[in-house]
């Protein structure tokens, strides 16, 4: 894979558009302007998330299969500004002056902590359902999806054989895993308008399981991408009409997701053009963020924020959309500065670092 690429510019675009939509439907100022929203909604940042993961965590993985430093880089990665930012969030609450109707016990408050600094993000208490939006920060669910990724790419290269098969037998498996779970994908949001509200979708919603095809499909592309690269390098306008024109009016006349569960071949366009994106002009990104890569807090943050306003009875204008996303950069950055980029520091035989080099390309090792 070529040393210098445009993932970081990637993922904090696809953090941007999580964030604004979300802002603006919570804050209740996205009725206008209507074309922007509808532009963006064509490009949603989960699926990106997934997909890019699945190519850069299964090449990490190769580049350093050792259990211990591979899960050392992984926890290195997530849980510093994890946690950083569940313990800031706490603090806005604190500051709301929000007092819940329903009384914590400790072992239900014990168990929130735990769940949010573990694997259970997704878990939000009772006594948090009045506060903001009802979920103090909602959008860490993708965080248990994600740990359970890495978890299971170890076991995926072990039981398939990745790096010691022949490459088309390696392509038939993968491409027969990611049917399978593309099937189960569709079971669960051929489901949902029947069993949305019910335990069981909302937990199995949180598994890998819905999400995995298009963490498989990042692996796929990755494993492809001396094939893929002379086909896709430069591509970029091309890749974006391309991409626009598939997706805008089949959308809209087939009522198609364009959502976190969005139809299967839109997410293959998706997929494509972002990597058609990262590989067009690759020096982009080190140009625009000299390496640093804000997406994770603006992910993280965005939520928290959201509610904080809401608890202070801001909303309905667009100001209020403007202090969100102002405060959400604000804290990223911090979070970047303070917190992950001294994390990443302390990471073994790292596939990217976060330094600059000559003329801005930075290094990856």
């Amino acid at each position: 894979m070529p040393k210098v690429n445009n993932f970081d510019l990637i993922r904090l675009l696809a953090a941007v558009q999580v964030a604004v939509h979300h802002a603006a439907a919570h804050l209740h100022v996205n009725d206008s302007p209507a074309v922007f929203f509808k532009l963006t909604s064509l490009f949603p940042g989960v699926p990106v998330f997934f997909f890019i993961s699945g190519f850069l965590i299964s090449r990490a993985f190769e580049n350093n299969p050792v259990p211990e430093e591979f899960t050392r880089n992984r926890i290195l990665r997530i849980y510093p500004a994890l946690v950083c930012c569940f313990v800031v969030s706490v603090v806005m609450v604190w500051l709301s002056g929000y007092r819940s109707p329903v009384k914590s016990s400790l072992p239900e408050l014990l168990l929130w902590v735990l769940a949010q600094v573990s694997i259970g993000q997704f878990y939000n208490p009772d006594f948090l359902r009045d506060y903001g939006v009802g979920v103090l920060n909602g959008s860490t669910w993708t965080i248990t999806v994600e740990l359970q990724f890495y978890i299971l790419v170890p076991v995926l290269y072990a039981l398939l054989a990745l790096q010691r098969a022949p490459q088309a037998r390696v392509n038939r498996r993968l491409l027969l895993l990611t049917l399978l779970f593309l099937v189960m994908n569709q079971g669960y949001v051929l489901a949902a308008p029947r069993h949305a509200g019910e335990l069981w979708h909302k937990l199995v919603g949180v598994t890998f399981v819905p999400w995995f095809y298009m963490f498989l499909a990042g692996v796929a592309a990755q494993r492809n991408f001396h094939s893929l690269q002379p086909l896709l390098a430069g591509k970029f306008l091309p890749a974006l009409a391309g991409y626009a024109a598939l997706a805008a009016p089949l959308s809209s006349y087939f009522g198609w997701s364009l959502g976190n569960d969005l139809n299967p071949l839109f997410f293959s366009g998706l997929a494509l053009f972002s990597l058609v994106a990262a590989f067009s002009r690759p020096g982009l990104s080190d140009l625009v963020l000299r390496r640093n890569d804000i997406s994770y807090g603006v992910y993280l943050y965005h939520m928290p924020v959201v509610n904080l306003l809401l608890a202070l009875g801001v909303a309905g204008i667009w100001t209020a959309l403007g202090a969100a996303l102002a405060a959400t950069l604000l804290l990223a950055l911090g979070s970047w500065f303070v917190v992950e980029k001294p994390a990443l520091r302390l990471k073994r035989h790292a596939l990217y670092k976060h330094t600059v080099g000559t003329l801005g390309q930075g290094r990856l090792s």
